[in-house]
């Protein structure tokens, strides 16, 4: 499964690499060198041990165990408590290969040109894998860059990740960027994204905002690279149930609650009409969600190939595919008349 592909990348390996399992020049890019043992010097079960103690105090988003790490003097990847570079993520047992379909959603992320967190596969001293992503939150010189997720600017408490409408994160955005609307078009296409590979948990932990260094007014310049990006239907066998998306796309202006087109009722699950709803309401010109749309719609083998490449077991690589593909035909659906 996959073992000809890179744990980085997903493109097919060259015969000879410094690291088995890796492009050299991917390697590089995630490291910084070909030094590192990308294989950890612990296992999965000292990985639970040591968790709890490097993990408290740690911002990132979600309720999954994970781990910083730091490159040691002797290129291994060790557990710390401060001036971590990366993230890891092990499978949980109730979501098995999760570290392996997060990392092929975040290579898909990528192909479809939404910046995204630098991420590979590492594996345990027993041999299984986990997901690694280096953190995105730090400046090289160590400080850290003024970030805040979409729960934050909303001034919400952690309960409330599914209260708001993707229609008014975006109109916060809109807020917090000083109206910047490359930002507010990044935030809609990441949403799409989110619908095209089904993963129904992009809440508002799972977005932020970033200002970077030589900014000094108090306007975000852009989103921080994307993140915790699943195919979370390929988890299941009956689809049939799926929730979409994980909060409200759209919201009614009259009584404040989920807002439904005619064609997402005639239909019963959103189309392309839907977001070119959202857009319009975030002011986004048209035509740059459609070039986006064709865009998916033209890379569909593409996507497929990653999906294939990937270290998924292959009944998960077929639901993905799948899921992708119902999307694809829906996402080609750009007007509707009742």
């Amino acid at each position: 499964m996959g073992s000809e592909y890179c744990k980085i990348s997903l493109k097919k390996l060259k015969q000879i690499t410094n690291k088995p399992g890796y492009h050299n020049t991917e390697f590089k890019k995630l490291f910084g060198g070909t030094k590192l043992n990308p294989c950890l010097p612990f296992s999965r079960s000292e990985f639970f041990q040591a968790s709890p103690q490097h993990s408290q105090g740690m911002s990132i988003s979600g309720v999954q165990q994970k781990l910083s790490l730091k490159q040691s003097d002797t290129h291994q990847l060790v557990a710390t408590a401060e001036g971590g570079e990366y993230i890891l993520k092990p499978s949980p047992e109730a979501y098995p290969h999760a570290a392996e379909n997060e990392h092929a959603a975040m290579q898909v992320s990528q192909l479809l040109g939404i910046e995204t967190a630098q991420c590979a596969l590492v594996s345990f001293s027993e041999g299984e894998l986990a997901y690694l992503t280096k953190r995105f939150d730090r400046l090289r010189d160590g400080n850290k860059l003024h970030q805040e997720d979409l729960l934050q600017c909303f001034d919400l408490p952690s309960e409330d990740k599914y209260s708001k409408s993707y229609e008014e994160a975006g109109k916060l955005i809109d807020k917090v960027s000083g109206g910047k609307k490359s930002v507010v078009l990044d935030f809609l296409r990441r949403v799409i994204f989110s619908y095209l590979i089904g993963n129904d948990d992009l809440h508002l932990k799972n977005i932020s905002v970033q200002r970077l260094p030589d900014n000094k007014s108090h306007s975000y310049d852009k989103l921080s690279p994307n993140y915790d990006c699943l195919f979370c239907d390929a988890f299941n066998d009956d689809i049939s149930g799926q929730g979409f998306l994980a909060i409200a796309l759209l919201k009614d202006p009259v009584d404040g609650n989920e807002f439904f087109t005619n064609a997402y009722n005639y239909y019963g699950y959103y189309t392309a009409v839907d977001f070119l709803e959202l857009g319009q309401r975030l002011e986004l010109p048209k035509k740059t969600i459609v070039t986006f749309l064709n865009m998916i719609k033209s890379s569909q083998q593409k996507i497929t190939d990653l999906i294939n490449h990937s270290f998924m077991p292959t009944a998960m690589k077929a639901r993905a595919k799948n899921i992708v593909n119902s999307r694809i035909k829906a996402l080609s659906v750009l007007e509707f008349e009742q």
